[in-house]
């Protein structure tokens, strides 16, 4: 009985031992596991971040811009905004001037071609079609033949739909023709920006107005041998028959609007964001209605800007340098958009077919693949911009604009060309 109550009391401080050994050992995983688990987590996280942290390249690109204002330039750099963001760390590398409202010149381009991309998407197609609806016997055709046109830049006649007609047999049309027209007037510049830069006579034809189409088309069939009697018929129970279609991708109309920078393609694409909102759920559309849409989504201040047409060719255009750059990273975030830009849209030096309005500038092999950018000239008023992407040596993408006012607009071409030079070299 003895050895029992001997064994029992040994068990019963083992018991005790453990316990005074564990209760504190669990007192403080209680306490600090916590604080150990988040430490590993901030280790973590700062090792993330310090991947993420701007390496020494781009301080060598900060001091290299720093000390390109340093040189005697012939052109006061006091005016010049310019804004340098690294992609990968999310941060400004250079900022000068960079929220001070300025005409961007051409550059507002980018604005209409992003504009577009987001809001009608990167896959939208301008459409143009010959729908016939009635009955052709022999070379007769007796009924409605309806012309579809969206306001397509990329339309330089209506031939291809007459000649489409004239395949079909039809030499006699007993009916009536319609025009079902998105732009009913001429495509003119903005009453605040230079008459000459949208010339009437080389517009395309879908730009020209409703009277202008209807001449050319009554001119096109006379000539092809199709006469047309204009009268009432009776619709008779028959399926539409599409004769002719054609469309034309957006990003068909972003390389020629971008890269030679055609005012006509920008200020026709500015008119058909606005035409193309029947389908959507608004109402009492202005015709840039869009523009504030777009403004929200890529965010930032946008107090005293003003967006007067599509081109950029008004001079009271003013937008800032740091927005170039929030809109070109916002473009950048959205792979469809970045790919049209850096693979189709944007000019690019030292390439024998996308330098564009590049002619003659970055021309070193140093360049290639490394600079895409949109060009803007407002020579009138002595201003010169330049705004895009840039490709460092290391392999690290950029975000610039720069925007030179009342310069000579050669000098700052020429240290627009140095400030990329130093971001790739």
């Amino acid at each position: 009985m003895a050895k029992k109550k001997r064994r029992r009391l040994k068990k019963s401080v083992r018991r005790g031992c453990a316990l005074i050994i564990a209760v504190p050992i669990l007192i403080c995983l209680f306490v600090f596991g916590k604080d150990f688990i988040n430490l590993k987590d901030f280790k973590e996280q700062k090792e993330e971040v310090v991947a993420d942290e701007a390496p020494a390249s781009l301080t060598t690109i900060r001091e290299r811009i720093d000390h390109l204002f340093q040189i005697p330039q012939r052109l006061d750099t006091a005016t010049i905004s310019l804004e340098v963001y690294d992609i990968a760390s999310r941060s400004v590398v250079y900022s000068r001037h960079a929220n001070r409202l300025a005409p961007p010149a051409s550059c507002l381009k980018l604005l209409t071609a992003v504009g577009a991309m987001d809001i009608l998407e990167v896959n939208h197609c301008y459409t143009t079609q010959v729908v016939a609806r009635g009955e052709q016997q022999g070379n007769t055709f007796r009924g409605t033949l309806t012309f579809q046109l969206d306001d397509d830049p990329m339309v330089e006649t209506l031939q291809p739909m007459v000649d489409a007609i004239y395949r079909k047999g039809i030499r006699r049309i007993e009916g009536d023709i319609e025009l079902y027209l998105m732009r009913d007037d001429t495509l003119k510049a903005h009453s605040t920006a230079a008459t000459w830069d949208i010339p009437y006579n080389k517009l395309p034809i879908l730009l020209k107005g409703r009277e202008r189409i209807e001449k050319d088309l009554n001119y096109l069939l006379a000539a092809k041998g199709v006469s047309v009697v204009r009268c009432e018929v009776e619709h008779v129970d028959a399926d539409e028959n599409v004769i002719y279609r054609h469309e034309t991708p957006l990003r068909e109309v972003l390389a020629p609007m971008l890269i030679h920078s055609s005012n006509i393609k920008a200020d026709g694409l500015y008119g058909h964001l606005h035409r193309t909102a029947d389908h959507l759920p608004m109402f009492s559309l202005s015709e840039d209605w869009w523009v504030p849409i777009l403004l929200n989504r890529v965010g930032g201040d946008h107090t005293g800007f003003v967006v007067n047409d599509g081109s950029g060719l008004s001079p009271d255009n003013r937008l800032t340098a740091d927005f170039l750059v929030r809109l070109l990273a916002y473009a950048w975030e959205r792979e469809d958009m970045r790919r049209v830009l850096l693979d189709e849209a944007l000019a690019t030096p030292a390439h024998p077919v996308r330098h564009g309005s590049l002619l003659g500038r970055m021309s070193a092999p140093l360049y290639r693949n490394r600079i895409f950018v949109k060009t803007g000239t407002l020579t009138t008023i002595g201003l010169s911009s330049l705004a895009g992407y840039a490709k460092t040596a290391d392999g690290r993408w950029l975000i610039f604009s720069i925007i030179n006012e009342n310069s000579p607009v050669a000098e700052s071409r020429i240290f627009q060309d140095a400030l990329c030079r130093e971001m790739v070299r």
